[in-house]
C-alpha cells in the first residue's frame, strides 16, 4: 500500500467531515480529495515521467497540504524546502536534487528567481493561471493515474546538514512512510475525533502527522508562524486534541499558560521531538497541560518513529528521562565501537533496522555505505536501554565532551542544571582548554527576575554531577538561538556565546 491511500481511507470514513482548517477556510474530505486529485492530474500531465522531483516551499497553509498530497498522489517525489532557510541553501538543495518544478508562495518567489525552473504559485499574490487554486479549478473532476511504485520508490528527498558543506539528500521510500504511519496509529491510537494542530513547519516532523490523522477521518488545523498567545487561543477555540511541537515552543506555551491561568481540557497528545526535554520540564509540562505529554524519537534517515513514549507511560516517574520503547515495526539496538550489541544499561550508539530506514543519501553511495552497515542504520546518537526496554538518549556521539580524560554527556549536565527553578533553558557546549583538553560550559536562559549568579549555578551543578562534569563557565543569554525548524543546536549556541564574549571584550 502507498501512503496516499490514507487520504482515500479517511474519505470513505468521513466524506462530509472537515479534513482541513486554515483560518476561516475549511475543507471537507470530499473537497480536499478533489483538490488533491486535480493537482496530481496536473502534475502527471505536466511531468509525465514518474518520480520527477518537485520542490515545495510554503507557509503552513491549505495550498501547502494540497500540493504535498498532490505530489504523493501523482507518483512524483516531494522535496520539502523550508522558507526559513537562506536563498543560498535553497539553491544548493534545488541543484543537488535536480528539481523539475517548484511550488511556492508568492512572497518566497525571490528565493528561486535564479533557478530558471517552472514555478507554481501556492498562496499569496494574484491567483493567476499558474496558481494552485486555478490549476485545481481547471483540472476539477480529473483523477491521476494510480501510482504503482514499489515500496522502494522514493516518496521524498529531505535534506539535512545543509548549513555547512554540501547538503545531504535523504531518500525516503514509500515503505518508510507506511512504517511511520502504522507506528503512529498503533502507538497513539488517533481517532476520528482527533483535531491535530499543525504549527511546526510542514517541511519537517509536523508534516508526518498529516496522513495518519487523515487516515482515521480526523481534522488537521493549520497555523503558521504564530507565537504562544495565538497558539493558545487556537488550541482552546478549536478544541485541539493533539499537536507536535519542539520543546522550545512547548516552553513558551507553558510560560504563557502559567502567566494567564490557561487550561487545555481537550488536549490528549502533546507530542514533542527533535530535541530532548529535561525531566524538570517534563514534570512542569504535565502540571500545566495535564497528563498528555508524549515523545517521539527519530531522524531524517529514519523518520519520526524510531521509538515513542505515550502520555500514560511518561506519567510513570521512572520513564521521565526516556524517549520510550522501539516502535512495533523497528529493530533497535545499542552497538559498541566494535560492532557488538551492548547489554542493558551500557551506553553505545543507537542503531535501527527495518522498513523505516532510508534508501540512502542522494548521489552519495560512499556516505550511504558508511551509515547503513549490514542493514543497520547508524544514527550517531548515544543511548542505553533499561531492563524494561526503554531508551534513554545521551546525545550525539560527536557531542561527547572529553574533559580531563572523562567522557561527559551533555544531556546529563543539562538535566542537572535544568533542575534549578531559575533555569528556563540550558545548553551545554564544549570549549578548547589547554588543561582539560575540552572544558564543559553552559549557556542558560534564566526565568524572569532571576538573581542567580553564574557561580551559584556552577555550585548547584557541581553538587549533582561532580567537579569533572560540572560547567567551568555559565553564559547567560536572553534567549536560546534556534535553527529554521525551531531546534536548538550546539553550534548556534556556541556562536551566540562567542558573540556575547566579543561584545564584552
Amino acid at each position: 500500500m502507498i501512503p496516499i491511500k490514507m487520504l482515500q481511507r479517511g474519505l470513505r470514513i468521513n466524506a462530509q467531515g472537515v479534513a482541513l482548517v486554515d483560518g476561516e477556510l475549511s475543507l471537507t474530505y470530499m473537497e480536499l480529495a478533489r483538490h488533491v486529485d486535480a493537482f496530481a492530474d496536473y502534475l502527471q500531465k505536466t511531468l509525465p515521467e514518474p518520480q520527477a522531483r518537485i520542490g515545495l516551499c510554503a507557509h503552513n497553509n491549505w495550498q501547502h497540504v494540497v500540493a504535498m498530497l498532490g505530489i504523493f498522489a501523482s507518483g512524483h517525489t516531494w522535496v520539502p524546502l523550508n522558507p526559513r532557510n537562506s536563498r543560498e541553501e535553497l539553491e544548493g538543495i534545488a541543484f543537488a536534487s535536480e528539481l523539475s518544478l517548484v511550488v511556492t508562495d508568492h512572497e518566497f518567489l525571490p528565493l528561486f528567481e535564479k533557478l530558471e525552473l517552472p514555478l507554481v504559485l501556492a498562496a499569496g499574490g494574484a491567483q493567476d493561471r499558474d496558481g494552485i487554486a486555478a490549476l485545481c479549478g481547471r483540472h476539477a473532476g480529473c483523477h491521476p493515474t494510480e501510482v504503482l511504485n514499489p515500496d522502494e520508490g522514493i516518496m521524498a528527498i529531505k535534506f539535512t546538514g545543509g548549513t555547512t558543506g554540501s547538503p545531504k539528500g535523504v531518500m525516503q521510500p514509500y515503505r518508510a512512510f507506511m512504517n511511520c504511519i502504522a507506528s503512529m496509529l498503533t502507538v497513539f491510537g488517533f481517532g476520528q475525533d482527533e483535531r491535530m494542530l499543525t504549527v511546526a513547519p510542514l517541511t519537517h516532523g509536523a508534516g508526518t502527522f498529516i496522513l495518519p490523522v487523515l487516515a482515521v477521518g480526523g481534522c488537521i488545523v493549520l497555523l503558521d508562524g504564530a507565537k504562544a498567545p495565538r497558539i493558545s487561543d487556537v488550541m482552546i477555540e478549536q478544541r485541539i486534541t493533539a499537536s507536535f511541537m519542539p520543546p522550545t515552543l512547548i516552553y513558551s506555551l507553558m510560560d504563557h499558560a502559567i502567566e494567564n491561568g490557561m487550561q487545555f481540557p481537550a488536549l490528549r497528545h502533546l507530542i514533542y521531538g527533535a530535541a530532548p526535554m529535561p525531566s524538570s520540564k517534563v514534570r512542569q509540562a504535565q502540571e500545566v497541560f495535564g497528563p498528555c505529554l508524549a515523545a517521539i524519537y527519530g531522524q531524517t534517515e529514519a523518520p519520526t518513529m524510531i521509538t515513542a513514549i505515550t502520555a500514560s507511560e511518561l506519567c510513570d516517574a521512572q520513564n521521565i528521562g526516556s524517549v520510550g520503547r522501539p516502535c512495533p515495526y523497528n529493530d533497535v539496538q545499542i552497538m559498541g565501537p566494535g560492532g557488538d550489541f551492548l547489554p542493558v544499561g551500557e551506553t553505545g550508539e543507537v542503531v535501527v533496522k527495518g522498513d523505516l530506514v532510508m534508501r540512502g543519501y542522494l548521489n552519495r553511495p560512499d556516505l550511504t555505505a558508511s551509515t547503513i552497515v549490514n542493514g543497520w542504520l547508524h544514527t550517531g546518537d548515544l543511548g542505553s536501554f533499561d531492563e524494561r526496554g526503554y531508551l534513554t538518549l545521551k546525545g550525539r556521539s560527536r557531542d561527547v565532551i572529553i574533559s580531563g580524560g572523562f567522557n561527559v554527556y551533555p544531556a546529563d549536565v543539562e538535566a542537572a542544571i535544568a533542575r534549578h527553578p531559575d533555569v528556563r533553558h540550558v545548553t551545554v557546549i564544549a570549549r578548547e582548554d589547554d588543561y582539560w583538553g575540552e572544558r564543559v560550559e553552559a549557556a542558560v536562559v534564566c526565568a524572569e527576575n532571576s538573581l542567580i549568579t553564574p557561580a551559584e549555578l556552577i555550585a548547584f551543578a557541581r553538587e549533582q554531577v561532580g567537579p569533572v562534569r560540572s560547567p567551568k563557565a555559565i553564559h547567560f543569554l536572553s534567549e536560546m538561538p534556534t535553527n529554521p525548524v525551531g531546534k536548538v543546536t550546539r553550534r548556534d549556541v556556541l556562536s551566540a556565546v562567542e558573540a556575547l564574549e566579543s561584545e564584552g571584550a
